[in-house]
């Protein structure tokens, strides 16, 4: 749930997506042998680099905006436009001969019917046009919301109920007197607090501040600033005394509700916070080789006891919770999803679901998948898509259920959102009534961009836009905190 920082940190983000992304478009038509022989995994590149996003998917080269993306800042919530360049038949090379696949279906239900009592509808916006940005969930029946009065501009904080169809103002978020360009970060829910961080994300200060209201509600106090590499925030949870928080570069702090000075929690050089009071050694962003790394050991900072993680051979990116890990095989053209408990047992690699970047753990221990709806490959080697998958999944590792998430267009887009909450969220979304257009014309081959060094394209090609239109009403929401137990 961050707001824009800076253009030099977003441009690391960025950068960091592209790092793990498929190569863009220019190559596409330098090697038009290969059609779209891959389109579904340059649709579905998702920059999940910020938390809490609305990943948005179609044409190909998918364009993913965080919810609270990285900064202040007027925009559509709901909407990205991608556009593609794809050959037609001219005088470059064809498709070559590809043996045919029998199509199948991508058998993964939508969450409606596998947890019914999960999935319910809220407003897009308040009574005053206020447009919510959902954070997570506080209970099976309340939702815990942030009110926008313009984009990324948070005013207030308010729970819904999910049975009642009503919402109820929490507190307002305010800006601190004197301070210029601020903006609301990530907000936590607690056992007894719901706290929240902001920073000044355009300009060159280092400085940030903590806020908390008691979890019934009343008016929001601010518990303290912090300056330097301290004011870096990565995560933050709040305790009955504290505000905790890790910094980008290692380390947990905490800070009195009643005021005082941050201190190190003794022990946590190399840490980063995942949910209180749990930590990982791994941060929470990064893309590349980052992304790549193996977390090793999952630490609960209340107790001090340390659970070091049984990593397998050829597995990369692993994620783990306190009990079950998430993760991928490598060399694998199709992000083979690799599932275990922190010890190495129950590993299994559930079918049609694939990591291709972003947070991996949700609440209660499930897991969060990306599925790319390919079902086989038609005669010339064309990709055969399943046009009624879901976009993503929610995992059940101790039973094996997933649960389909958002609505895929004809044309093989759609978009979901994550909660936006500092913690792994328990929420999902998504604009049923939202859907991707894409509009085509042909151009000639010499307009569009080809890498360097390689003969220019000739012969017309179909130019597409993908645009996002419609929705804007209601919202889908799965709430994970009333999926009955498993485990």
């Amino acid at each position: 749930m961050t707001y824009d920082r800076s253009e030099a940190e977003l441009a690391r983000t960025l950068t960091g997506a592209a790092d793990a992304a498929p190569p863009p478009v220019g190559d596409l038509l330098a090697a038009v042998q290969r059609r779209r022989g891959r389109r579904t995994r340059r649709r579905v590149q998702s920059a999940l680099a910020v938390a809490g996003v609305v990943a948005v998917i179609g044409g190909g080269t998918a364009v993913a905006r965080g919810f609270f993306s990285s900064g202040g800042g007027e925009g559509q919530t709901l909407s990205a436009a991608t556009a593609t360049a794809t050959a037609t038949a001219t005088a470059t090379a064809s498709a070559g001969p590809t043996e045919a696949a029998e199509p199948r279906r991508v058998a993964i239900r939508p969450a409606a019917e596998v947890w019914p009592a999960a999935v319910t509808k809220i407003p897009v916006k308040a009574a005053d046009g206020w447009r919510y940005r959902p954070v997570t969930g506080l209970s099976a029946t309340e939702l815990l919301l942030v009110a926008e009065s313009s984009f990324e501009k948070a005013g207030r904080l308010e729970v819904y109920d999910t049975a009642a169809g009503t919402s109820t103002v929490l507190a307002d978020m305010p800006t601190p007197e004197g301070v210029k360009g601020y903006f609301v970060q990530d907000v936590e829910a607690g056992a007894e607090y719901v706290a929240w961080w902001g920073e000044t994300p355009n300009n060159s200060d280092k400085w940030a501040d903590f806020w908390v209201v008691p979890r019934a509600g009343g008016t929001a106090k601010q518990v303290g600033q912090v300056t330097g590499d301290l004011s870096e925030v990565e995560r933050i949870g709040v305790t009955a005394d504290s505000v905790v928080w890790s910094a980008a570069g290692g380390g947990i702090y905490r800070m009195p509700l009643a005021g005082g000075s941050p201190e190190k929690i003794a022990g946590t050089d190399g840490l980063h916070l995942m949910s209180w009071p749990w930590a990982t050694d791994v941060a929470k962003e990064g893309g590349g080789e980052a992304e790549q790394k193996n977390q090793t050991k999952v630490v609960n900072l209340e107790t001090g006891q340390a659970a070091e993680v049984n990593v397998p051979a050829g597995v990369q990116g692993l994620r783990c919770g306190p009990v079950w890990c998430f993760g991928k095989e490598k060399d694998q053209e199709n992000d083979a999803s690799v599932v275990q408990r922190v010890d190495g047992s129950d590993r299994k690699s559930p079918p049609d679901l694939s990591l291709w970047g972003g947070e991996r753990s949700l609440a209660r221990g499930f897991g969060f998948f990306q599925i790319s709806g390919v079902v086989g490959r038609d005669a010339r080697g064309e990709e055969i898509e399943d046009a009624q998958a879901p976009l993503a999944a929610v995992y059940d590792p101790a039973t094996g259920t997933a649960a389909g998430i958002g609505r895929r267009d004809p044309s093989g887009g759609g978009s979901y959102g994550t909660g936006t909450s500092s913690s792994p969220t328990s929420i999902l979304y998504w604009d049923e009534g939202q859907r991707q257009v894409e509009k085509c014309r042909k151009v000639d081959a010499t307009s569009v961009p080809h890498p360097p060094g390689e003969p220019v394209p000739t012969g017309k090609v179909t130019s597409c836009t993908t645009t996002t239109e419609g929705g804007g009403k209601e919202l889908t929401v799965v709430n994970l905190l009333a999926v009955p137990p498993t485990e």
